[in-house]
């Protein structure tokens, strides 16, 4: 009993395992071989499955996500490979000065469109709670029907993109990033999604993004969309990549969710041709 008060006593920010996702500790292993204190190494170890992570990289991206994404354990063969493919992540992502939650949510809808399920799962998590948002624990988890209305808001190949342009073209100076669920963020998510799916027949949409964000905001966009393309890439390549059992839970749960979450009608596709 007073082992499950404690574990209910820590706060729904601190690390998870990545074996059995409940809240690891942070304890220290030996001294350096200098004695200097300063140097001990440090290790998070599960007291319920003993799963230990004690791997500096794996320690830095439990402490950014809450947990190891299984996306960073695979190239087993060239770890190194994974290391730089976290440091574009945390340039691009993690670090970008964009708004945590306009990340985590745009990561999520263009993810809408990789034929591989992972990301989407994984990220889908991340907003929900399973995990920190775009690794920043400060962050509110959005709730279900939030994420589901995200899921089911329209692609740009299912709408009008008229009064969209239109509205972008409207706004004559720069704008801070908008509020999550606003219209302005809706509209900007559809144009982002032009660039994302169809580069080449994006000239407006690029344009338009440009004016309303302002030339560094709007680079910084691009960064992003750069990543996870590139996380998109990654996942389609290496098949064996398992989502993860938080987000399955998560899933089995809440069959609305997983119903959009495994079979969006808009993988692969583009309406307009």
């Amino acid at each position: 009993m007073a082992a499950i008060q404690q574990l209910e006593s820590i706060p729904a920010t601190h690390p998870r395992c990545p074996v059995c996702a409940v809240p690891m500790w942070l304890v220290s292993v030996a001294p350096h071989a200098s004695g200097d204190p300063l140097h001990e190494r440090k290790r998070y170890e599960c007291k319920v499955c003993g799963g230990i992570v004690d791997n500096p990289f794996r320690q830095e991206v439990l402490r950014r996500f809450g947990l190891v994404p299984n996306f960073f354990m695979t190239a087993r063969d060239a770890p190194e490979i994974v290391e730089k493919l976290w440091d574009f992540a945390k340039s691009a992502y993690l670090d970008n000065p964009m708004p945590s939650l306009f990340k985590e949510r745009l990561f999520v809808f263009l993810s809408r469109f990789c034929p591989v399920r992972y990301c989407i799962i994984r990220h889908c998590g991340f907003l929900v709670g399973y995990g920190h948002s775009s690794g920043d624990p400060a962050v509110h988890a959005q709730t279900i029907d939030q994420v589901i209305h995200l899921l089911k808001a329209p692609t740009p190949w299912r709408r009008e993109t008229e009064p969209i342009y239109e509205s972008l073209a409207a706004i004559k100076t720069p704008i801070d990033w908008p509020a999550p669920g606003s219209d302005i963020e809706d509209w900007i998510f559809a144009a982002a999604v032009v660039i994302f799916v169809e580069p080449l027949q994006s000239e407006r949409p690029q344009m338009l993004l440009r004016n309303v964000l302002g030339g560094k905001r709007y680079e910084y966009l691009l960064a992003l969309l750069t990543f996870i393309r590139a996380a998109h890439y990654w996942t389609v390549v290496h098949p064996g990549l398992e989502i993860e059992d938080d987000v399955v839970e998560l899933m089995r749960t809440h069959k609305e969710l997983a119903s959009l979450l495994l079979q969006d009608p808009d993988v692969g596709h583009s309406d307009r041709h």
